[in-house]
């Protein structure tokens, strides 16, 4: 019997660290009205349900980070374990 991936991980959209010029440039981009391909200032974190970060995925824009993020975390639903790690941890290393 198989695990269900979201009794296994756990994912979230974090904050970067020390974006600040991220900041400035997706504000400034969202003045522009160009805010969806604005650099994204967060990045999409899969951790273990202990809490332990297993991998960070950074995104290059914001509408790459919400598409990351939706994608990710229907596999988390509707993946087991073994498959969502293979798709997820292991070919992004």
């Amino acid at each position: 019997m198989s695990t269900p991936a979201s009794e296994v991980y756990r994912v979230a959209g974090e904050d970067r660290a020390r974006n600040g010029l991220r900041w400035a440039a997706t504000i400034a981009m969202g003045l522009l009205d160009a805010g969806r391909v604005a650099p994204s200032v967060n990045e999409v974190v899969i951790r273990r349900a202990d809490g332990s970060v297993v991998k960070r995925l950074p995104a290059g824009s914001v509408e790459d980070f919400e598409q990351q993020l939706s994608e990710i975390t229907d596999d988390l639903h509707y993946l087991d374990a073994v498959p969502f790690a293979e798709k997820w941890i292991a070919a992004r290393e």
